[in-house]
This record gives structure tokens, C-alpha cells and sequence, in this order.
């Protein structure tokens, strides 16, 4: 309406002139009439202005409110370009996200998305963007790199954003170390350990006497996993300790892969975790093949993340005890620990699966 508002003033001058000039007895009556027609249509101008500023002021109330939304979100939040070849520059990150990976704003807005990754597992992350083709959102668990090298385990959700200029990714991460820690069930210290989420020496020792009650008024026996990560040190040693967590954080989310949300998963000391789980009776019963056939392929699935840059290899033992011998968890360690064997990808020797029931 706006446009029309100067073509109809002119008109209404016009058809003043023509009036008068055509028939001077109808002058007077198109002079009522153009200033009449004249105010109408200041009028719609005025209210299609008003109907403008109204709709720009409702865009940018909608642009605040997701701003401040952006930047109240709880988990690390940030946007960047999602081009054909993957991550593209980052557009957008919040006061969360500078805290957890220790950037300034203006440093992550310097950086690409693939920069947010460890480098261990950015062929991981690539591959799930151009999923992202045919899926509007993602979700899996990876780890972000922070600015002083170290590893951060993160719950990764990834969602497409589709606009007039091209198409966005919006990437909101959970800090798994502190949602595990945080979701320690009541009488279990609350200390986890803060590289992998996983229970602390002292939480696992002080959490046993719970797992032997349960495997006591089951009538149930307990599995007992050791896993050992192979030539930690000197992974330590030559690419340094950034590597190394990396390696530390890719066995606890084995452990996670193959155990349930109710086993007891500890790391015991530098390269050397433990998993405890009572085992089902009747209905649940299960052969200890599909156990091993877990957790073997889930350290395939994390030997095929790190293949890029880091060599995951381990070696890990199991066995079946009576809730009796947790009386003595160090010994039933200590027994189960001698039987370690290198993971079968590659140790020559072959595993030999017992069926037991879980």
C-alpha cells in the first residue's frame, strides 16, 4: 500500500486539473472529492506503516528470544556452516561453551567445526555430517578438544538448519564426565573418575559390598571383566598425553558399549579398568558369547574411530564368581587379571566362549 500512496496523490492532483479544465462546473465537486481520496490514502499509508514496523519489531523480539535462549542453554552450544565437503567456519557459540573448551567468543568464531573435535575422531565426525543430508539430527557420543589440549567426553547432538543463505549446523554437547558423576545413585561416593565418568579405585572398592548384596539376595553370580589398555605409556610417551586420554576415554566407552547402565564400571589406575555385573536368572538367561561378541565389537568400533591417528589396542580377561568371593574382590582381581589375553583382532589366540546366564 505504501507504494501506491504517491501514484494516487498525484492522481487525485491530476484529476483536480482535468476536472476543471474539461468541465468547470464539476470543479468544485473534484475538489471535495481529492482531498477526501487524499486523506484515505495517508491513512492506509500510515496503517501499512504501522503493519511494517509492527512485523520488523516482532522479528527482532523473536531474534532476542532466541539469542537469549542460545546463550541460556545448558549444554555447550554452537553453530557453524555445514558445507559439502563437512564442517565449514563457526557462526555462533555460548558463554557455555567458551567456559567448558576455555576459548574467548572471538577465538571460537575464528575457528572451523571440525576444530571443536578431537583430531582422533574428527573422520568419525564427518562421516555422521554427511548423514546429515538425508537426517535432519544426530545424536552419538564423541570428544571435544579444549584449548589446553585435553580431552572432553561429550554427548554430541547435531541438527540441520536449512536457509535462504545455505545451510547451518547446530551443535549442543553434554559433558558426560559431569552427568556421570552427577548421576552417582545415593550411598556411592560421588568422586568419578574426571578423564572417563567411570568409578574411581575408591568408589569401586566402596560400591562392591552393594553388588555382592544383590548377587546374595538374587541367588545370582557375578561376572568380573578386567581390560587392560596395550602401550599407554608410550603412546604418553611419543605423541603425548592428549593421545593418550584419548585412548583412556575410547576403553571407558567400550566398557559402556558392552556392559548395562546398572554394572559397576571402574577405572582402576592409569590404563586398567574393571566391570562388574550381576548376571540374569531364568527369562534373561543368555550365552557369555554374546557378552564377549559386545565388547569385541565395541573395540572395533572405537580401533575404526581412532584409525586416523592412534592405534587402540587392548588386552582383557573374564570370569564368573560366586557372590561369596567378592569377600575378597582383591583376590578375585588378582585371578581374573592372570588371564588377560590381547583383544582377538590381534592375539593369535582364540577366545573360548562358556554359556552363562545374564
Amino acid at each position: 500500500m505504501r507504494r501506491l500512496t504517491a501514484p494516487i496523490l498525484v492522481s487525485c492532483a491530476a484529476a483536480c486539473v482535468l476536472a476543471r479544465l474539461a468541465w468547470p462546473a464539476a470543479g468544485l465537486l473534484a475538489e471535495l472529492v481529492a482531498p477526501l481520496a487524499a486523506l484515505l490514502a495517508w491513512l492506509a499509508w500510515r496503517a501499512d506503516g504501522a503493519r511494517a514496523a509492527a512485523i520488523a519489531r516482532a522479528a527482532a523480539d523473536d531474534r532476542r528470544r532466541c539469542e537469549v535462549l542460545f546463550e541460556a542453554c545448558a549444554g555447550m552450544a554452537c553453530v557453524f556452516v555445514l558445507t559439502a565437503d563437512g564442517p565449514g567456519r563457526l557462526t555462533g557459540a555460548n558463554e557455555t561453551a567458551c567456559m567448558a573448551l576455555g576459548y574467548p567468543r572471538a577465538a571460537l568464531l575464528g575457528m572451523s567445526g571440525d576444530e571443536l573435535f578431537a583430531p582422533e575422531v574428527r573422520g568419525a565426525v564427518l562421516r555422521r555430517l554427511l548423514a546429515l543430508d538425508t537426517a535432519e539430527s544426530l545424536t552419538f557420543e564423541s570428544a571435544f578438544v579444549a584449548a589446553d589440549g585435553h580431552r572432553l567426553p561429550v554427548a554430541v547432538s547435531l541438527r540441520r538448519i536449512d536457509t535462504a543463505d545455505g545451510r547451518l549446523c547446530l551443535a549442543v554437547a553434554r559433558d558426560l564426565a559431569t552427568a556421570l558423576e552427577l548421576a552417582a545413585p545415593p550411598g556411592r561416593p560421588a568422586g568419578a573418575d574426571a578423564l572417563t565418568g567411570l568409578a574411581t579405585r575408591l568408589e569401586f572398592f566402596a560400591a562392591v559390598p552393594e553388588v555382592r548384596q544383590r548377587a546374595r539376595r538374587l541367588g545370582a553370580r557375578v561376572l568380573v571383566m578386567h581390560v587392560e589398555l596395550a602401550g599407554l605409556a608410550e603412546v604418553n610417551d611419543r605423541l603425548g598425553h592428549a593421545a593418550g586420554d584419548a585412548l583412556v576415554q575410547a576403553a571407558a566407552a567400550t566398557l559402556r558399549a558392552t556392559f548395562r547402565d546398572d554394572d559397576l564400571l571402574a577405572r582402576l589406575g592409569g590404563d586398567e579398568f574393571v566391570a562388574l555385573a550381576v548376571l540374569g536368572r531364568g527369562a534373561r538367561r543368555s550365552p557369555w558369547s554374546e557378552v564377549v561378541a559386545r565388547f569385541d565389537a565395541a573395540v572395533t568400533e572405537r580401533r575404526a574411530e581412532l584409525a586416523g591417528g592412534l592405534a587402540f589396542n587392548v588386552r582383557r580377561a573374564s570370569r564368573v564368581a560366586g557372590w561369596e568371593e567378592l569377600d575378597d574382590v582383591d583376590g578375585l582381581l588378582a585371578r581374573t587379571r592372570a588371564g588377560l589375553r590381547p583383544h582377538p583382532v590381534h592375539g593369535r589366540r582364540r577366545v573360548t566362549a562358556v554359556a552363562l546366564e545374564r
